[in-house]
């Protein structure tokens, strides 16, 4: 029985980290879900993330202010062995919310609710969530907004992966002429691209110079500088490369060969 659960969860891990979303930068649209659902389900909390090993990490957040936290410290780890759905009505009378730090102490987190990250294949990744600081119940459509979110955010996360590999593989073979608005494209990506600082475009390259992008705590290792920092610098490398998210930053760095 312990293997069979060892074997998931590796199984699990592995879906998590073919993404490769772990420790990359804000996106707009992903900022935009959760400002959304925490509008809708009227709560001051809201945060999508996936649970790793030992922490789950924030693909996006609001009113939490941190990027991760310990797996031993999450209610997400606990939802995500759920069917599709956890809410918590009052975390102080549940046997596990109770012991968990941001449940505890002088403001205490006493609602949580959250709909599953699944990918495609059933596997559970993370979840879409939102807490408050007083005891509550969602009505239906709070409800159904939530998991109709979580589903757009785990689909969003697969076809961001698919279009990534899909232009690398283009970029490698050897296609159709390009078109007169492709050729445009490239050549602003050009002009865009000499926008950018030493260090953006030092970091644009660990980003999508290769099929392989460097997360964020890989390339602050890369380059000896603070996770924040280069989290700072993704955000105005997007904003200068006038895109929207950390995949379409890498098919236009890969369409225009800019590193070629």
């Amino acid at each position: 029985m312990l293997e069979n659960i060892e074997t998931r969860n590796a199984s699990r891990l592995a879906d998590l980290h073919g993404l490769e979303v772990l420790d990359s930068g804000a996106e707009k649209v992903y900022d935009d879900i959760i400002k959304l659902t925490a509008d809708i389900c009227q709560v001051p909390l809201c945060a999508i993330n996936v649970v790793e090993e030992e922490r789950q990490w924030f693909r996006s957040e609001v009113g939490l202010g941190v990027l991760d936290a310990l797996v031993d410290e999450s209610i997400c780890a606990h939802a995500i062995i759920q069917n599709d759905y956890l809410e918590i009505e009052d975390t102080q009378d549940h046997a596990f919310s109770m012991y968990i730090p941001l449940c505890q102490g002088d403001n205490p987190v006493r609602f949580y609710a959250g709909a599953i990250l699944r990918t495609s294949n059933g596997v559970p990744l993370g979840t879409l969530c939102i807490l408050d600081y007083k005891p509550r119940r969602l009505n239906g459509l709070q409800r159904r907004v939530l998991e109709v979110n979580a589903n757009s955010v785990m689909r969003h996360l697969e076809l961001t992966r698919a279009l990534v590999e899909k232009v690398v593989l283009i970029e490698q073979s050897s296609g159709p002429p390009l078109s007169e608005d492709e050729k445009r494209l490239i050549e602003k990506t050009h002009v865009l691209f000499q926008s950018l600082t030493p260090r953006e475009k030092e970091i644009l390259k660990l980003i999508a110079g290769n099929s392989k992008s460097l997360s964020s705590k890989e390339i602050a290792r890369a380059l000896d500088i603070s996770y924040r920092t280069v989290h700072h610098h993704r955000a105005h490398i997007m904003t200068k490369m006038q895109v929207h998210s950390v995949a379409e930053l890498i098919a236009l760095s890969l369409k225009a060969r800019i590193f070629a």
